[in-house]
């Protein structure tokens, strides 16, 4: 069976077309965390008996997850057994058969769910273990993958989670509140609480509330350097950098993410000069409702001539491939970046 979506995943267990083995896992941890509860609330209600419900945790013994499956149910129609976070990667080889073998063995009696709701993985690279793991439930019973939201659908469910509170705030101000925090939905609840508590029931989250109380990202600080980039302002731009080698950035996410903001620099000037609205430029890129990143990038650029701007894209470029080719100081790189940057930024 293919992985399923989320949506695909609940409508499965609404029909209570159960399978003994289940894998719940992706980026989006929320996501996992709640589709794991709702499997489980579904097969045994909100209060599971300690007698048909078993839970662990890794690091845990594969013998006593064995021992667990094999239960017989008691007063319910099935044993359910929730393994979160196992991490099948830092088994030796001879514990991941035998994790192999139980998986083999579990009964129809039983509902095994392998959950991931905090331990991070490399959604590209996986693992061995993982994989293993992964491929038999999949091809033997259901794998759920919890990937992150649309920023569109994130915006929407800021205003919905402040709606709740009877609090609100505009979709400007959600992709705000998102551009600075990122994309997970835990961090964006917890700051979101931050500014409700703050404003009050009956309020309104503005910019103004963002800024004050909202700790930005790296990603959003590296933005900001290509700001201070376009802008002349050579001193900021190097102590930002030194900060965001403070903050452990790696050399590699400030090189990526300065890429994507002179892309928006390029895409903006571009578009307008061909005479296409912010809104058609938006939609050609599929920036969904984000058209105001292209609109604050405008005024950002206006006395940087196009030719510096395709210029300091292809400085960009070949950092990148020297980054992918050559072994060397980084750090010392991504200065000489900044330094050629900051030249073109001062053309006329």
């Amino acid at each position: 069976m293919p992985e399923l979506s989320r949506k695909d995943f609940k409508q499965r267990i609404n029909k209570k077309e159960y399978s003994s083995l289940n894998l719940i896992y992706g980026d989006e941890k929320m996501y996992v965390k709640l589709d794991t509860e709702f499997l489980i609330t579904k097969l045994m209600g909100k209060e599971p008996s300690e007698f048909n419900f078993h839970s662990f945790s890794y690091p845990c013994s594969i013998d006593d997850i064995a021992v667990a499956v094999q239960v017989v149910p008691f007063t319910s129609e099935y044993n359910c057994v929730k393994v979160a976070d196992f991490d099948f990667n830092a088994l030796k080889k001879e514990e991941l058969e035998q994790f192999m073998a139980v998986l083999e063995n579990v009964p129809d009696t039983t509902v095994l769910i392998l959950t991931m709701p905090t331990l991070e993985q490399d959604m590209k690279k996986q693992g061995a273990g993982f994989s293993k793991v992964k491929n038999y439930v999949k091809k033997n019973g259901v794998v759920c993958f919890d990937g992150r939201e649309t920023d569109i659908s994130l915006a929407r469910q800021i205003v919905r989670w402040a709606d709740k509170r009877d609090i609100k705030i505009e979709q400007a101000d959600a992709y705000k509140l998102q551009e600075y925090v990122g994309d997970d939905l835990n961090t964006i609840k917890n700051e979101l609480d931050k500014l409700c508590n703050y404003v009050g029931e009956g309020g309104l989250i503005t910019g103004k509330e963002i800024e004050l109380l909202v700790s930005k990202r790296l990603e959003a600080n590296i933005f900001y350097l290509a700001d201070e980039i376009v802008a002349e302002h050579s001193d900021r731009a190097y102590t930002m950098l030194d900060a965001l080698f403070y903050q452990k950035a790696e050399p590699e996410s400030i090189l990526s993410v300065l890429s994507k903001a002179y892309i928006d620099y390029y895409r903006a000037r571009v578009g307008l000069e061909s005479g296409a609205s912010m809104k058609d430029i938006a939609a050609d890129f599929n920036y969904g409702r984000r058209e105001f990143v292209l609109k604050k990038a405008l005024p950002k650029i206006s006395r940087i001539p196009t030719s510096a701007l395709r210029e300091s894209l292809d400085v960009i470029t070949q950092t990148v491939a020297d980054f992918h080719s050559m072994t060397f100081n980084k750090r010392l790189a991504l200065d000489n970046l900044v330094a050629k940057l900051l030249l073109l930024a001062g053309e006329r």
